[in-house]
C-alpha cells in the first residue's frame, strides 16, 4: 500500500481581496482512477476511463488522472478556512474557490471542462460559469484564487501561472518532490531576447547544481503546449527537480535546459524553428559554454509542443539527436509531415502518451497514427506510455523516462 499523508490546506480570509469570503472550497487535480495499461509499450487503443475517484475512495492500484475536484472547507476556532486530503506522494495543482456555487453538471460538451467531482463523488457543474469566465472569475460568486501562502511562480508577463503546486511525500517516492539539498540544486532564471520578429521575449533557463563556467554541457530545448508558456515546465511541471533528483542519482547527465514560450508564434512550427534556431539558442550561447556536437543537443515537448517536436525531427534531425515527442502527432494529412530527411533514421525519437489521453484518439494528430506512419516506414522510435491523461501527471514521467534512457545514449 502507498504510503497516504494528510495534507492541510488553509485559507485565511483577510488574505483574499476583492470579495466578501461567506465560504470556501479547494478545488484541484485531486482525483484518481483504475488503469488498463498493460505495459508502456502498449499501443492497443485505451482512453475509456469510466469513473474518477475522489481522496476519500483512494485505495491501492489507482494512480492520479487530471479532472477537477471540489471540497468545502470548513472555519476553525481562529476563523481560518481548512481542510485535510489523504493523498498519495506527488505534486497536485490546485486553488481556492470563494462562494462556491454549483448546480448540475454540464452536459454541453463544450461546457464539459467546467464540471467537478465532490467529496461523494458527485458530478456539479459551476453555476454561471461563462459569467464567470468572462469576468475572469473575479465575481461574488465562483471567485477563484491562487494560495497566498504559497503562490506560483509568476517570473515574467508572458511566464504568469494560475495554480498553486502542492508537494506531498518525499524525492524517494517521486523525483519531481525538491531534493532539498542546495548543494544539488539547480537553479531556474528567466532571461530576456530579441526574437525573430524584433520583439523581447522570455526563456526559462536551468543550471545544473555546481553549475561550472569553464565545462561544456549538453543542451536540451523543452516545449510547453497549447496556451502553455516558459514557465510551465518548471512551476507545473516541476521539471528542475526532477533534473536535481535525477543528475543527484546519476540517472541522466548534467545539462542546460531552457524553454522558449513558443505560443506567441500561434505554432507556426517554421517559425518556431526559426527562432529557436537563429535567435534563442546564439543567446544561449554567448551566455553558456554549450556544447556545438549534434550528439549533445536534444528537443522535446508536450502536446502541441509534442507536435512542434516531430516537425523538427522531420525538419531538423541534422541538428538534434535525441527528440522525445509527449502527447501529440504529426501524421500523414497534417501540415509539415515530411519524411524525406534521411536523418530522421539516424536519430532516436521517443513518442508516447497517457492512456486517458485526448492525444490518443486523434487521427492525423494522434500518436498511433504517427507511429503506425514511421512503423509503416521504417523508421525508428521508442514508443512510451503512461498512466494519466493529458496532463501534468503524465509529462514530467514521460520526461523522466526520456532523461534516463534515451538521452545521451
Amino acid at each position: 500500500m502507498k504510503k497516504l499523508y494528510d495534507v492541510t490546506l488553509k485559507l485565511d480570509p483577510a488574505k483574499v481581496q476583492g470579495v466578501e469570503v461567506k465560504s470556501v472550497a479547494v478545488k484541484g487535480e485531486f482525483l484518481f482512477y483504475e488503469s488498463g495499461l498493460t505495459g508502456h509499450t502498449d499501443e492497443t487503443g485505451m482512453v475509456d476511463c469510466e469513473k474518477k475517484y475522489p481522496p476519500a475512495e483512494y485505495r491501492e492500484g489507482l494512480y492520479p488522472i487530471g479532472g477537477v475536484y471540489l471540497e468545502g472547507m470548513e472555519k476553525n476556532a481562529d476563523g481560518i478556512y481548512e481542510v485535510t486530503l489523504k493523498l498519495p506522494a506527488g505534486v497536485y495543482p490546485y486553488q481556492f474557490v470563494i462562494n462556491p456555487d454549483l448546480g448540475p453538471e454540464q452536459t454541453d460538451p463544450r461546457m464539459g471542462w467546467s464540471n467537478v467531482i465532490t467529496k461523494t463523488g458527485e458530478k456539479k457543474g459551476f453555476v454561471n460559469f461563462e459569467e464567470a469566465m468572462k469576468k475572469g472569475f473575479k465575481g461574488e460568486t465562483n471567485h477563484w484564487i491562487t494560495d497566498p501562502e504559497n503562490p506560483p511562480a509568476a517570473p515574467t508577463v508572458s511566464g504568469v501561472q494560475s495554480n498553486s503546486e502542492l508537494y506531498v511525500g518525499t524525492k524517494e517516492e517521486c523525483a519531481r518532490i525538491p531534493i532539498g539539498d542546495p548543494e544539488k540544486t539547480g537553479t531556474v532564471s528567466y532571461m530576456s531576447y530579441t526574437d525573430v520578429d524584433g520583439n523581447v521575449q522570455s526563456v526559462g533557463v536551468y543550471l545544473p547544481a555546481g553549475f561550472d563556467r569553464t565545462k561544456t554541457y549538453p543542451l536540451v530545448v523543452v516545449s510547453h503546449g497549447g496556451g502553455g508558456n516558459e514557465a510551465d515546465w518548471f512551476s507545473q511541471g516541476s521539471l528542475n527537480h526532477v533534473l536535481d533528483n535525477m543528475i543527484a542519482e546519476g540517472r541522466t547527465r548534467e545539462a542546460i535546459v531552457i524553454t522558449p514560450n513558443n505560443s506567441v508564434y500561434r505554432w507556426d512550427f517554421a517559425k518556431i524553428a526559426e527562432n529557436i534556431e537563429t535567435c534563442v539558442i546564439p543567446f544561449i550561447e554567448k551566455l553558456f559554454n554549450i556544447s556545438k556536437d549534434v550528439k549533445d543537443r536534444a528537443f522535446c515537448g508536450l502536446s502541441m509542443g509534442s507536435m512542434t517536436t516531430l516537425y523538427m525531427f522531420y525538419h531538423r534531425s541534422a541538428l538534434y539527436d535525441y527528440f522525445g515527442a509527449f502527447s501529440g502527432g504529426v501524421a500523414p494529412g497534417y501540415p509539415g509531415y515530411d519524411i524525406s530527411d534521411p536523418h530522421i533514421r539516424e536519430v532516436k525519437l521517443l513518442i508516447g502518451s497517457a492512456e486517458e489521453d485526448i492525444a490518443y484518439n486523434q487521427t492525423n494528430r494522434g500518436v498511433p497514427t504517427t507511429i503506425a506512419a514511421l512503423k509503416e516506414a521504417g523508421i525508428p522510435y521508442i514508443p512510451y506510455f503512461v498512466t494519466g491523461s493529458h496532463d501534468w501527471f503524465c509529462w514530467p514521467e514521460m520526461f523522466e523516462y526520456f532523461a534516463e534512457n534515451v538521452l545521451w545514449k
